[in-house]
Parts: C-alpha cells; sequence; structure tokens
C-alpha cells in the first residue's frame, strides 16, 4: 500500500529525496544543512549563539531571579497555533543520517498535533523546491488548520545565483511571484505569509555574509513592488544587527508586518524588534537555552508573542537547565507513544524528535518565567498568530 505521502521529491534546504512508491530511497541522499548543528550535537561558541560555559552561565544565573513556582495545570483545554513547523525535514521523511529509517509520517504528526489542540498549523517555507509539497500536506489537512509559508531562507541565498545557464536571477524572482499569485488565487487563505527570509551567520559555511544580504534585499523588494498583502516570516540568527539596518527602512511599506521566529538573543535585540520595529517574535526551545535568553522571553510583551515548536528540532526537555525543568514539573504526560525511530509504529511519536502536539511545553516555560497561568500565554499567543497570519475561519471563531 503506497503511503498518503508520495510527492516526488521531498526537499530539505536544497536536496531532493526521491521515492519509489514503496517509499525507499533510490538515489544518494546528501548531507543535510543543520542550524546550531541539529543533529550533531556539536556546542556553538556563544558568539554564533551556542550555550556559554558553565561558569558564565553560574555568573549570569546570580543577575536574574525567576519565578519559583511551576504553573498550576489549566483547567480547561488550551488551543494553539503553531507557527513553525518543517514538514520537509528529513525526519518527517523517517531519514536520519542518510539513512532510511522508517516511512514518512507528517500526516500522522500532524493528526497527533490537533488532537494536542493544535487548531493551527504552518508550514515554514525554505525554498522554492518546498512550495509543491507543503501544499500537498496542506490541502490533505481539515479546511482552516494547515497554512504555508513561500519564501527563500538564507541558506538558498545563493540559489538564484548559481547557475546562469539555467536561469537568471529575474527570472527566478518573477517565479517566485508567480508561484504566490498562483497559490493565492487557488488556494485562497491557504498562503500565510511571505518567507522565510533573512540572515543566518551562523552558518556561512553553507551560504556567505554578500549572497544571503543581497537575497534579503531582493526578497523585500520583490515584496514591495508587487505589493504582496502578506506579514513576513523572518530569520535572525547571529546577524542582527545587519538584519535590523536592511529591514528598517521598508518597514513603512509593509503594512501587515512580520514574525522574527525562533528567536534567540538578548532583551535588548528582543525589545529593538517588538518595540521601535513592531515585530513579533515566536520562542521555541532553542529560546530556553541559557539565562540570558531566559530573561529575554520573560520580558517579551504578550501581545507580541507567538508560539512555535520549529517541529522537528526544538525539543524542550527538563534537562536543558534547571529553569526549565522547574516550569515542566506540572505540564501533563502526553497522549502519545512514542517509539525509537528503529523500532517505528506509524501512528507513534518518534523518541528525540520534536513535534507539534508538544507546544504546551513551549507554553508552561513562558509561563512560569513570566508569572503567569498557562492561559494566559497560550490565548495571547494564539490571538497574535491568527490576527497577523489571517488564520480564523468564521465556524472556529464562532465555536471559540
Amino acid at each position: 500500500m503506497v503511503h498518503p505521502l508520495q510527492p516526488a521529491t521531498i526537499s530539505r534546504r536544497g536536496s531532493a529525496l526521491p521515492y519509489n512508491p514503496q517509499n525507499i530511497v533510490i538515489a544518494p541522499v546528501p548531507e543535510y544543512v543543520v542550524s546550531s548543528d541539529h543533529e550533531t550535537g556539536a556546542p556553538l561558541p556563544p558568539e554564533r549563539g551556542g550555550h556559554a560555559s558553565t561558569k558564565s552561565l553560574n555568573s549570569m544565573a546570580q543577575k536574574f531571579n525567576f519565578p519559583a513556582e511551576a504553573p498550576l495545570r489549566p483547567s480547561r483545554k488550551l488551543r494553539f497555533a503553531d507557527v513553525a513547523v518543517t514538514a520537509t525535514a528529513k525526519e518527517f521523511a523517517g531519514i536520519y543520517r542518510g539513512k532510511q529509517q522508517h516511512a514518512p509520517d507528517v500526516d500522522a504528526v500532524l493528526h497527533r498535533a490537533s488532537s494536542a489542540g493544535v487548531a493551527k498549523v504552518m508550514l515554514t517555507g525554505m525554498s522554492l523546491s518546498d512550495v509543491s509539497f507543503n501544499l500537498d500536506v496542506a490541502r490533505r489537512r481539515p479546511p482552516g488548520t494547515t497554512f504555508v509559508t513561500i519564501g527563500i531562507h538564507p541558506y538558498h541565498a545563493a540559489e538564484p545565483y548559481a547557475d546562469a545557464t539555467s536561469t537568471t536571477p529575474e527570472a527566478y524572482f518573477d517565479q517566485l511571484a508567480a508561484k504566490i499569485r498562483e497559490v493565492q488565487s487557488g488556494s485562497p487563505g491557504v498562503l500565510a505569509a511571505f518567507g522565510e527570509l533573512g540572515l543566518d551567520y551562523d552558518r556561512l559555511d553553507v551560504c556567505g555574509k554578500d549572497e544571503q544580504l543581497r537575497m534579503f534585499k531582493a526578497q523585500l523588494d520583490l515584496v514591495v513592488r508587487e505589493g504582496f498583502d502578506l506579514p513576513l516570516f523572518l530569520h535572525c540568527r547571529a546577524a542582527f544587527a545587519d538584519f535590523v539596518d536592511v529591514l528598517t527602512p521598508y518597514l513603512p511599506r509593509l503594512p501587515r508586518g512580520g514574525l522574527v521566529h525562533s528567536f534567540v538573543g538578548s532583551r535588548e535585540e528582543m525589545e529593538i524588534l517588538t518595540g521601535r520595529m513592531g515585530l513579533d517574535v515566536s520562542v521555541n526551545g532553542f529560546s530556553f537555552k541559557d539565562d540570558q535568553c531566559l530573561d529575554m522571553v520573560r520580558h517579551v510583551p504578550l501581545e507580541k508573542l507567538q508560539l512555535e515548536t520549529d517541529a522537528p528540532w526544538g525539543e524542550v526537555l527538563p534537562a536543558m537547565n534547571a529553569v526549565v525543568a522547574r516550569y515542566l514539573a506540572t505540564v501533563p504526560p502526553l497522549d502519545f507513544q512514542s517509539k525509537k525511530r528503529d523500532k517505528f509504529e506509524m501512528g507513534k511519536m518518534v523518541k528525540g524528535r520534536n513535534e507539534s502536539c508538544c507546544i504546551d511545553r513551549v507554553a508552561y516555560v513562558v509561563a512560569g518565567l513570566k508569572g503567569v497561568v498557562v492561559e494566559e500565554v497560550a490565548e495571547a499567543a494564539w490571538r497574535n498568530s491568527v490576527d497577523m497570519f489571517r488564520l480564523e475561519t468564521d465556524v472556529e471563531e464562532t465555536a471559540a
């Protein structure tokens, strides 16, 4: 029997994984580019977004006084909008370290998310090659539940200029604009944002600074020139000054603003983004990596906060640090069984792989940091996401 996931290719940051009807990889599987060494676990230095040393963490801990109590369990079921899931990630195709270990299961992942109260999910676009796959996934889901973004991640910034014999940069951007128009007309309401676009200086070995800056500006020019009525889905990693310098002049011509997703930075940087730039930020497990980041999350205004899992990465675990462990003490256990990937069973979670159904862990940590109830965090983030990305439907809003 052919699994429901049967696109011609499943792309991940420029790579393609062809499948035959039995979901067997029949083409060489290239090494995947990973941000912040998600797979290898190799530490990045602090200046590149890595964890600080134990000594520096202990020093920082003396500067902060986080609330001591874990949040109480909510008295009602919460609703969530997960604004960042990478459906095209190889882990959802069952591939780990270049080896096929289980069948693709993204549909089962999204079904679990819905069962856990995740009523809205955004599938983030990395490149043009992601669009068809993400759209196919969204169309298989109930209407009004699953949305996509379209744009070029900084890792792909060299694509329009890589091979002048196949296409020109002008033709590439024309194709990008045409794809957006096609989706807007053919699947109204499914396209939630333009992106993922921005800068990532953590991995200049993947794409250089000049190429990233050129692509960031080119995409902003495209949005303004074409008059796309879309918010931006933004990426900023270890590139804050350049990110602000490039984006700021465009903001008056971007009436729907944008979201800086998976934000990892200082409180001061967050306040620039949410203050004078008027942007929202979304947080996930990566945003909880040390006390400085935890303090940043604590001070994100609720009216500027959104939640995400960044699945299949960014798992929130007690082992991250003592503060996270404290706030996860009251989180209810998941309703889903999990298996190691080499003992995979369709319909069960994969140990060590983050999923959208785990988004309540993010909300618990944020609530603990702020000293508020989980309901307040979840509902504020829901409203911010639904409003910015126009995710509402009449039926769901009436029921709520």
